[in-house]
């Protein structure tokens, strides 16, 4: 395991990450970083977990509408309700 720090709206987290894997993991964090900035300019009131809980919860929200246009979230069912036939068969 690895360590990166990030810095997201001037305070450093340090966490852990699998080897190789840590321009990844800062990418992602510049991303939420920016993320929560926008956020923070619109709703300047919040505090950092809120600001970071939001920020979450808008990225599922992305993820979610990604899934649903790409078809995968369907398709995902099918292969449960498929694999659940097999499940009862055994």
């Amino acid at each position: 395991m690895s360590n990166v720090t990030i810095d997201i709206k001037n305070r450093e987290f340090l966490i852990a990450c699998e080897d190789g894997k840590e321009e990844e993991v800062l990418e992602l964090a510049k991303i939420f970083s920016e993320r929560v900035s926008s956020l923070s300019e619109r709703l300047n009131d919040l505090d950092h977990e809120r600001l970071f809980l939001l920020a979450g919860i808008l990225a599922e929200e992305d993820n979610k509408n990604l899934l649903k246009a790409s078809g995968l979230e369907k398709a995902m069912t099918k292969i449960k309700k498929i694999a659940d036939k097999f499940d009862d068969v055994e």
